[in-house]
């Protein structure tokens, strides 16, 4: 006979209350369709108060006496329950006997442990605590608020402590520390208040420079979406879906799973993105050979800090590689390297031979990052995506961001071109170092309306200088009598370093010899270089003849016939080398246009280059020279000085290149560098110009002799006034290791000692003052990698997402500041607009994802030579969007974030720690299976004979109710092709009564949007409509599915085995039974009704008898191998299973065992009732559940 309705049933288990022991084996009582509280028991006041998850286990069951198969089998709940703040959802462990206990953990593990923060906890911390530390680099990424972490410590021991933390509010402060008595780093450390107390003492790690944990340190641990359990719901349809249609509109697609309270969180002040560490390297690589051991304990230090990707180093025959910071060779893996610091660490072994090492130098700079988006349409929406970022990110700096219902992803630049994500579920992909292309696929298909967004970081404001040779020299100030100075062609330098050596200054003030250098005669300074340097401290004897000097000022003096300036020393001679001449010059800025004038005001990149003061020297013989080059004459005899006063220099200019923003319909102009371009700088027409000649006259002169101790400095970048990129600086010079910059101020050398100070950088002026050297060195230092920089980085699009999503509507707030106009602060709309002179933008509230373009719409007519120019890019009305950068520090939001208070646990009945933050769960998700339907009422007396005709056909299904509530079972028949009821027995019908009708479509899904659009792989065959006001049951629902399959009866495992020793195994342990059971002539029976899913086993407990033992339910029947065995289920009061006397045969020995396992046809559904915190919606509240699936036609 085949499955009728009634055979279906849903059954209670054997503990229906919020136990640890809940749930359990099924039972055989039904829970009755359309009674009060069969599932659950009613709502109280501190539910109502606090919030409160209920867990209730039931089972699907088919009860009928053969193995009949109810195919398809599905749950779904039909229609939600009526009050708003209670939720209903399912999901299944697939296992007949576990509890509550048990399935609480399943839902928990929402969240699983991944990979290592970049980070350690700082320090001990006890129980107790609501706050912990981490210690890690400024550059890496801080916790979110709502992130949860893990702290684990002695993983994968038996004394391992375990916890799992929500962070609620995160600070950072960056700290300075110490090592090695003298010598500074800084690191952030980040404070986290949780939402729940420590539950154990936790060992933390002490500071460390290289930012490695200590190994008995607590690991800190990120967590990925396990997403352990499969939730199923239902949720309105908001727009009516008609015949035909392949996609429907729910309210959501997620369900409430746990209760959580809603609270705001004021966002201050914030920059758009933390500052990213950008490597900043050296115009070219710098090679080298070290003889110093290298092992385990005892690391390879480079001069300096290394840019990823760039580092070979031969030794032993074997070339070791970086990447993504491990040390590889074509064998594998052998270390690790800290980029940062240059630090090579070496797993195991030792490299005590020669070492050829090749890398460039890069210094770790803290930089707000460019950004860019690539917005998901769904023409545009994909899995894969590749674009070309410009200009091209530096190694180890590009991100890209996407949202995949509702939770953002991060792809990342590991440094070796590779994109990858904390887990590999996110995706992966590539980027090409030297063009800034990318191929990407994410883990998921992005959100439509949301963005993926690149972020990246270039070197914009920095310039890599050349290598060039440079002498240590020391300016010595010499102090003639008052009112004297050095003669020309008098002066002797001498000093004692294997011999006397001696060096002496020609009339031109040009020092030859043992030495190099330049005599300033005007203002008593001599440039000493030696040819080789002498022993530290050496004394220099400095011995030359004083003369009478002069200082003439003139006050705008006028050019001549020809341009020239021409003045006359008032004492008349002047001594030929001692002149020296100086006026002041005007830039003329117009050869770099008003637009980049201003965007070079924003950067602050002015007082380099403005109003120079120009200083000129004659040569001895007549000639005034400036940087080498003639511009005048002097006639000493006369004082008459004639000079053209008009020079060139260079001047900063940005390298701009534009892109289009794809799928935006903008453009984005791109810096990507400075150049320095030639300017005339002019002599002033006006009055503000004036000369002065400072000179030596005629006159009594006397011998003067000067002592000094040699200390040597040089300018790392002669006539360029920048600052140097801290940590950039390599030198080189014969004869010894390279000299590297440590980011602190010190020049060092790595000897096989350790490290040597050479000595101090001062990194405004450029200065280099040496402390030690090998005497005998020749002085050639070879400045091998030196990075300067200049202003501030700029941009005119920014596009981040806030620290915290959801955003209260008309919260956000945009300020900036400008050059000239000072700071600004613009508020978006309710509307989510953001609009103001020279700003425009959106933000979208629901995910905080924030775009500011900077700039305005001008007419196009007359800026044809503009670098943000483009034909294409004039609108109909004639004008062209202008970029008006902005300093990219200066650039701060403000806004009121939705977040979600720590709810009690216990109260909760479920730990939320480990489920997102607002306690949403998805329901629906590709491949997945849904249920699209809506019932249908009609309340009218019915009499014997009637037929009541529903109005629509193809009826999923029918329900009679009594005008008392109750579920009227029999008494009509239906037909639901034709959609009819037809009435033949209504007595002790309570009426009028209520028809039910209900049409279903199922399908498969095909895709899900956050917004609650659902789309399905074959079209709807049903008219759907959405609830009328004041009715919100009227409306249509979708459901997902959750799919039992075939339920049936049988018994999947049979074999035997010589003895058992209690594990329960599906496969054979040990050697088989000499007997066997006969399972093929005379197989082991089992029904619908009584069979249950559990492992059994018969053993023998001498040569006929034996017992029958399960897995669960223990030991429930002895018996012989002479008679029948069926053990009675006490739940359906039929047996378990029929094992027939006839399969024994012969043979048996105590301690033998058959073993079979046996599959129920019951599914087992585990109910959540979730409930929010607030007063009840409707006083009687209901809520449908449906066993759906199909049977054979008879």
């Amino acid at each position: 006979m085949p499955i009728q309705t009634g055979d279906v049933k849903l059954l209670k288990s054997a503990v229906m209350a919020d136990v640890p022991e809940g749930g359990g084996a099924p039972t055989g009582n039904t829970i009755a369709d359309g009674v009060s509280n069969a599932i659950f028991p009613d709502i109280s006041e501190l539910d109502r108060a606090g919030g409160r998850v209920n867990l209730r286990k039931t089972f699907v069951s088919v009860q009928t006496d053969d193995t009949d198969t109810y195919f398809g089998a599905n749950v779904i709940v039909a229609e939600p329950p009526k009050d708003a703040r209670v939720s209903v959802t399912l999901f299944s462990t697939e296992r007949t006997f576990d509890n509550r206990e048990q399935a609480q953990l399943r839902i928990e593990a929402y969240l699983n442990k991944g990979p290592e923060w970049a980070g350690y906890l700082f320090e001990n911390h006890i129980a107790g605590q609501r706050v912990i530390q981490l210690f890690q680099r400024p550059t890496d990424t801080v916790p979110n608020v709502g992130q949860t972490l893990v702290l684990v410590e002695s993983e994968g021991q038996a004394t391992q402590k375990e916890q799992y933390v929500r962070a609620t509010a995160v600070s950072v402060v960056e700290r300075t520390f110490t090592y090695d008595g003298d010598k500074d780093y800084k690191a952030a450390v980040v404070t986290v208040d949780i939402s729940d107390a420590l539950r154990y003492d936790f060992t933390g790690s002490p500071a460390s420079r290289t930012f490695t944990r200590a190994a008995n340190g607590t690991k800190v641990r990120d967590t990925v979406v396990a997403d352990a359990g499969t939730y199923v719901g239902v949720v309105p349809l908001t727009q009516a879906a008609a015949v035909g249609d392949f996609t429907i509109k729910g309210a959501s697609i997620y369900t409430q799973l746990v209760p959580s309270a809603q609270t705001e969180t004021p966002i201050s002040f914030v920059p758009p993105y933390a500052a990213a560490g950008l490597p900043v390297p050296g115009a070219s690589s710098v090679s080298y050979t070290a003889n110093h051991a290298w092992t385990p304990g005892l690391r390879f230090n480079l001069p300096g800090g290394c840019l990823p990707g760039s580092l070979t180093l031969q030794t032993d025959g074997i070339t070791i590689f970086d990447d993504a910071g491990l040390l590889k060779t074509a064998s594998g893996t052998i270390g690790t390297i800290d980029y940062a610091n240059g630090i090579l660490a070496l797993n195991a072994g030792s490299m005590s031979n020669a070492k050829a090492v090749t890398y460039t130098p890069a210094a770790q700079i803290l930089r707000a990052p460019q950004s860019s988006e690539i917005p998901v349409t769904p023409e545009s929406r994909s899995q894969s995506y590749v674009g070309t970022v410009t200009p091209v990110p530096q190694p180890g700096t590009l991100s890209i961001s996407y949202m995949a219902q509702g939770r953002w992803y991060v792809l990342s630049d590991a440094g070796n071109g590779t994109l990858k994500g904390l887990d590999a579920s996110y995706g992966a992909g590539t980027v090409n170092r030297n063009t800034g292309a990318f191929v990407v696929t994410l883990g998921a298909l992005p959100d439509v309306g949301s963005s993926l967004i690149l972020t990246w970081n270039v070197p914009t404001q920095e310039t890599q200088q050349p290598q060039v040779t440079l002498k240590a020299s020391q300016t010595l100030v010499l102090s003639p009598p008052e009112g004297k100075a050095v003669q020309p062609g008098s002066l002797t330098v001498s000093w004692e370093y294997t011999g006397t050596k001696t060096a002496t200054a020609a009339t031109n003030g040009v020092l030859s010899g043992a030495a190099t250098g330049v005599l300033r005669i005007a203002s008593n300074r001599l440039e000493f270089a030696p040819n080789v340097l002498p022993s530290v401290g050496t004394q220099l004897t400095v011995s030359y003849v004083a003369g009478p000097k002069q200082e003439d000022a003139f006050a705008h003096p006028s050019r001549n016939g020809s341009g020239l300036v021409p003045v006359t020393a008032t004492l008349g001679s002047i001594e030929p080398g001692s002149l020296e001449v100086e006026w002041n010059t005007l830039t003329d800025t117009s050869v770099l246009g008003a637009y980049t004038l201003a965007q070079l005001l924003e950067m602050g990149v002015q007082a380099a280059w403005r109003d120079p003061t120009q200083i000129a020297r004659d040569d001895g013989n007549g000639h005034v020279v400036l940087n080498g080059s003639s511009i005048g004459t002097v006639d000493y005899a006369t004082g008459q000085v004639t000079f053209n006063p008009d020079v060139t220099v260079l001047i900063p200019r940005p390298l701009y290149t534009s892109t289009a923003i794809n799928g935006t319909g903008r453009w984005r102009l791109n810096y990507r560098g400075l150049a320095y371009v030639e300017a005339p700088s002019l002599y002033p027409n006006d009055e503000s110009g004036y000369v002065k000649l400072r000179y030596n006259s005629a006159g009594s002169t006397s011998s003067v002799t000067e002592t000094f101790q040699f200390t040597p400095s040089f300018k790392l970048v002669p006539g360029v006034n920048a600052q140097i990129v801290p940590g950039t600086v390599v030198l080189t010079l014969p004869g010894a290791q390279p000299w590297g910059d440590n980011g602190q101020g010190t020049l060092r050398e790595f000897t096989s000692s350790g490290w040597v100070t050479r000595g101090t950088i001062n990194y405004l002026s450029g200065d280099v003052t040496l402390t030690s050297w090998t005497a005998g060195t020749t002085n050639a230092f070879t400045r091998a990698s030196c990075v300067t920089t200049v202003g501030e980085n700029i941009s005119s699009e920014y596009v981040f997402r806030t620290g915290a999503a959801p955003l209260r509507p008309g919260s956000l707030s945009i300020q900036y500041a400008r050059a000239v106009g000072g700071t600004q602060t613009v508020t978006a709309g309710i509307d989510g607009k953001i609009q103001a002179t020279g700003i425009t933008g959106s933000v979208d509230y629901e995910n905080g994802l924030v775009r500011v373009r900077f700039g305005s719409f001008v007419t196009a007519a007359g800026n044809e030579s503009e670098p943000w120019y483009s034909a294409d890019r004039v609108g109909s009305d004639g004008k062209i969007f202008r970029p008006e950068p902005v300093a990219a520090s200066t650039v701060r939001y403000s806004a009121v974030a939705y977040s979600y208070l720590p709810l009690d646990a216990d109260l909760l009945g479920i730990d939320p720690v480990r489920l997102p933050s607002d306690g949403r769960v998805p329901i629906f998700r590709a491949g997945g299976f849904a249920v699209v339907g809506h019932t249908g009422k009609i309340t009218a007396p019915v009499a014997n004979g009637q037929t009541i005709n529903c109005g629509r056909v193809r009826l999923s299904r029918v329900r009679v109710v009594g005008h008392d509530g109750t579920v009227i079972h029999s008494g009509y028949t239906t037909d639901l092709e034709a959609g009819t009821v037809s009435f033949n027995n209504v007595t002790g019908y309570s009426q009028p009564v209520t028809i039910e009708h209900r049409i279903e479509d199922m399908a498969v899904v095909r895709d899900v949007q956050i917004n609650g659009e659902i789309s399905f792989t074959r079209a709807l065959t049903h008219e759907y409509p959405v609830a009328t006001a004041g009715d919100p049951a009227s409306g249509s629902y979708v459901s997902s599915a959750l799919i039992a399959g075939d339920l049936f009866a049988r018994v999947s495992l049979v074999f035997d085995q010589a003895t058992w020793n209690g594990a329960w195994v599906d496969a054979m342990s040990g050697s088989a039974a000499t007997a066997t059971f006969n399972n093929t002539q005379y197989p082991i029976r089992v029904t619908n009704r009584g069979a249950v899913t559990e492992r059994w086993v018969v053993r023998f407990t001498n040569s006929t008898a034996f017992e029958v033992i399960g897995e669960n339910v223990g030991v429930i029947a002895t018996g012989n191998t002479s008679a029948d065995c069926a053990p009675n289920n006490p739940a359906t009061g039929v047996p378990y299973f029929h094992l027939p006397a006839l399969g024994w045969g012969s043979g048996w020995a105590t301690g033998n065992v058959l073993r079979f396992n046996t599959i129920g046809a019951q599914f087992p559904v585990w109910v959540v009732r979730t409930v929010q915190q607030g007063p009840e919606s409707v006083p009687n509240d209901n809520f449908t559940l449906l066993i759906r699936g199909d049977v054979d036609t008879p």
